[in-house]
């Protein structure tokens, strides 16, 4: 396994070192590949071996990540999505989840006891994966996968939770909004120029403390203009509304 940043000093650094990566990446990115090699990058710099996102709506599912080109082909040819935990996990939108191939013998299902010796073939024993709840009876899993378990990745997960949990929703929010994996379509709504600039500044990854530092507002207004913006989107989370406004270009 290539060891990363993240399984050294401290955890909470590189993940937000890793986030930082990932946001100034999605932001020039335009293609499926150019999103999986961004999705790499970043799972390399925590010390993971791969990535995977695995979005789910009204067509076939949406497959971005670096894991071998042959178990993708197999894990749908075997319908393994039908009874991946994961899946399960994502659509009920319980935040993280970490998984092992030992804790598999728990699984009730034979089919997913197979999957997880399947995975193991191909050096994917162990992980965490983040529920995307996209709206519209729409889901995602983002997932981070080793092939040699390691107390260092589940101390690094378990200490920056929040930010492995951003991570998944920015890759989904910026998938969603430039890849067209988004199938119903919204009506225009419009946002006053102060929600447009603060919908951008947090497309590119900006807090709330950093976005009114440079708009030379409190961060209070910021939250103000943030919950109106994504109050006006219809959206349930900020991810979500970046997602909106990015696909709508209201923001870029």
């Amino acid at each position: 396994m290539k060891q990363g940043a993240a399984t050294h000093g401290d955890p909470m650094k590189s993940v937000e070192m890793a986030y930082q990566e990932l946001v100034d990446g999605l932001h020039s990115s335009a293609a499926e590949s150019e999103f999986g090699r961004v999705g790499q990058r970043v799972a390399e710099s925590m010390g993971f071996r791969y990535f995977a996102y695995l979005g789910f709506g009204e067509a076939d599912p949406v497959l971005i990540s670096s894991y071998p080109k042959r178990w993708s082909e197999h894990y749908f040819a075997e319908g393994y999505q039908d009874v991946d935990p994961v899946v399960a996990f994502a659509r009920s939108g319980r935040s993280t989840m970490q998984w092992t191939r030992e804790a598999a013998r728990q699984f009730p299902l034979r089919a997913q006891k197979r999957l997880f010796d399947d995975a193991d073939e191909f050096g994917i024993r162990h992980g965490v994966s983040v529920a995307i709840a996209g709206g519209f009876d729409r889901f995602a899993a983002f997932t981070f996968a080793v092939d040699e378990v390691s107390s260092a990745h589940g101390r690094m997960v378990t200490e920056a939770n929040d930010i492995v949990q951003l991570i998944g929703l920015t890759f989904h929010a910026h998938a969603d909004a430039k890849l067209g994996l988004r199938s119903p379509r919204h009506e225009a709504v419009p946002l006053t120029q102060r929600e447009r600039e603060c919908l951008t500044w947090a497309a590119r990854g900006k807090s709330m403390e950093a976005t009114a530092m440079i708009m030379g507002v409190t961060p209070r207004a910021v939250k103000f203009h943030l919950d109106n913006a994504r109050a006006n989107l219809g959206a349930e989370t900020l991810p979500q509304a970046v997602a909106i406004g990015l696909k709508a270009r209201w923001i870029n």
